[in-house]
């Protein structure tokens, strides 16, 4: 999945229209319907309203790794059953999850926002990189 089709997967679960939603987002329904349709990229200010608002589980938007929600609160608040929320293979999440801390499954590890951060940049850094190598290979 992409981050525009996590973004309207997210709202069409928890039943938001597109104006609710930019609203709990802080943007204009217009940038959100850019987000959504992979026109525009989201923005650190607009993840980290997703996590602390919303409610979204960082390794779910970032890796599809589940739970999608941080706690069951926002389950509650939702009104989402925790089987409703799971569209991705938490056999493979978990084994990945696993595999990189050392823990137990479905022990996950603590994460702040700095670390999430951290792994965006890097993530973009290789972006740039990849479509810098695409342009002189024209």
């Amino acid at each position: 999945m992409t981050d525009g089709q996590r973004i309207l997967y997210i709202r069409k679960l928890i039943k938001k229209s597109q104006q609710d939603f930019a609203l709990m987002l802080g943007i204009s329904q217009a940038a959100l319907s850019d987000i959504e349709n992979e026109k525009n990229g989201i923005s650190y200010p607009v993840f980290k309203r997703l996590v602390e608002e919303v409610g979204i589980h960082p390794y779910w938007f970032m890796w599809e790794q589940d739970p999608i929600f941080r706690d069951n609160s926002f389950h509650d608040k939702y009104k989402i059953s925790y089987k409703d929320a799971s569209p991705t293979a938490s056999v493979s999440a978990s084994a990945t999850s696993k595999k990189a801390t050392g823990k137990k499954s479905g022990a996950q590890p603590e994460v702040t926002m700095e670390d999430i951060l951290r792994e965006l940049t890097m993530l973009r850094g290789e972006v740039s990189k990849i479509k810098q190598e695409g342009k002189k290979s024209r």
